[in-house]
């Protein structure tokens, strides 16, 4: 330090210490990330924060669910009779969706190819999207609000337009291309079933992607949430459909045209 004092400011040697120290200090890494002091104002305890809301949410439900159980009459059955089948039969209303997709194409399509690709799609998203941005954010962005509502509108649009389609040419003959293959082609049913269906909805999932991209430009994140509500109004519209507008036959119908047999 001496030798360093009595070194005139700005000689050789005073600028080839510096040089030196100054590398020196770029090379010194630390032994941790620097923390913010005040997580301590961000955090919310579980204990009573969270479950004091969540138990009193869960008496207040049980409370109206208690209420809408004595006031109003649930829509039962008769007895039920092996020998007589009710028309029309439906599945609970979560597996409805599938129970209409079934009047459509091949049930092995329907009822596990699809599902089953549509479960490991939704399952290996985080192996694909990895970034944290936007994490937390509705749509990550404006941009990819607009995408959310773009598929929704595209996406409902497409569906009812199909079922409705379908329904006055032949339900089930693919809007009656595959009743042409099987009838005057000579194809095979599945063929019709599975590989055109196939194909109507591969279609229609590529068109939405390809009109995505040319007007909103996505990123990697806002293309996977198009593709997911996509999934999410599916979901839906079937569900709806199969509940609310298949009387009789599984043909469609208004609400409150459907049979009301209860007690």
């Amino acid at each position: 330090m001496a030798e360093l004092a009595n070194q005139a400011p700005g000689s050789p040697a005073q600028q080839i210490d510096e040089a030196k120290r100054r590398k020196l200090l770029e090379l010194v890494r630390g032994r941790a990330l620097a923390r913010p002091t005040d997580l301590a104002e961000d955090e919310v305890m579980v204990w009573p924060s969270l479950v004091v809301v969540e138990a009193v949410s869960a008496v207040v439900f049980l409370g109206i669910l208690t209420v809408l159980s004595i006031l109003v009459n649930a829509p039962l059955l008769d007895r039920a009779n092996p020998n007589q089948t009710p028309n029309p039969s439906k599945a609970p209303w979560y597996f409805l969706n599938l129970q209409e997709m079934l009047l459509h194409m091949d049930a092995g399509l329907a009822g596990v190819i699809v599902p089953t690709i549509a479960l490991v799609a939704i399952a290996a998203i985080p192996y694909f999207d990895r970034s944290p941005l936007g994490v937390g954010i509705l749509g990550t962005s404006t941009k990819g609000r607009k995408i959310i509502a773009f598929s929704t509108v595209f996406t409902t649009i497409v569906l009812i337009g199909m079922i409705l389609l379908d329904e006055v040419i032949g339900r089930g003959t693919q809007f009656g291309i595959g009743r042409y293959a099987q009838e005057e082609l000579g194809m095979p049913e599945w063929v019709g079933g599975i590989i055109l269906s196939s194909i109507i909805m591969i279609g229609a999932i590529g068109t939405m992607v390809v009109m995505i991209q040319r007007m909103f430009r996505p990123t990697r994140r806002e293309l996977i949430i198009a593709l997911f509500t996509g999934f999410f109004v599916t979901y839906w519209v079937l569900a709806i459909s199969g509940t609310s507008f298949r009387g009789e036959g599984q043909m469609l119908t208004w609400p409150w045209n459907l049979p009301l047999e209860h007690h």
